[in-house]
């Protein structure tokens, strides 16, 4: 997705959690913006454990648990971050899109992150997904820090300085039927299980 494509094109992923393993951070679809901030806090934790990884492989080098930790990390990201650009980009823009210039120039520039995001992405993956075949640890290093700092900026954007807007901006019933996107977007069992037992 690039610039004013910005509501055009949209990243595909997994369409339900438990693709391969993975569970998703989102259990509660009642508040679109909780749903945001919940993968917010889990990318923010698994990014950590990323860098930690990283310095970990330079110093001591890989071994059993090392292997199974990069294997993770690339099956969670792999699953949640285009779940995430996903539900922002589907559910949450099209929905705030044109109500102002500030919004919609706030949007654009999330939307150049997610791409600048799974580019980087798309040099640490390879590593992640075949570790033993790290032939230089450094090279892990160079890629995983700034994947790390790019996701970190984009989430601490928005936290600080887009979701505040969204909040005065969106009432509890057009937060609730963001969330119904985003439940949509995962499938009918996560529409029925977390959408229409509401009152």
């Amino acid at each position: 997705m690039k610039g004013s494509a910005a509501l055009g094109a949209v990243h595909e992923g997994p369409s339900a959690p438990g693709v391969s393993g993975f569970q998703d951070p989102a259990t509660d679809f009642s508040d679109g913006l909780k749903v945001l901030l919940a993968y917010h806090e889990r990318f923010l934790v698994e990014g950590q454990r990323l860098v930690t990884f990283a310095v970990t492989l330079a110093q001591q080098g890989l071994d059993e648990a090392g292997a199974a930790e990069a294997l993770r990390l690339a099956e969670y990201f792999k699953n949640a971050m285009p779940l995430h650009h996903r539900d922002e980009e589907r559910a949450l823009f099209p929905r705030i899109v044109n109500r102002s210039f500030l919004i919609d120039g706030m949007i654009e520039r999330l939307a150049l992150d997610h791409d600048e995001i799974e580019a980087s992405w798309g040099e640490l993956a390879p590593l992640l997904r075949h570790p033993v075949e790290i032939a230089n640890p450094k090279r892990l290093s160079q890629v995983a820090h700034p994947f790390e700092k790019l996701m970190r900026e984009h989430i601490v954007r928005e936290n600080e300085d887009f979701f505040p807007k969204l909040e005065a901006l969106l009432a509890s019933d057009r937060r609730r039927d963001i969330g119904l996107d985003m439940a949509r977007l995962r499938g009918r069992q996560w529409l029925t299980k977390n959408i229409t037992s509401r009152p």
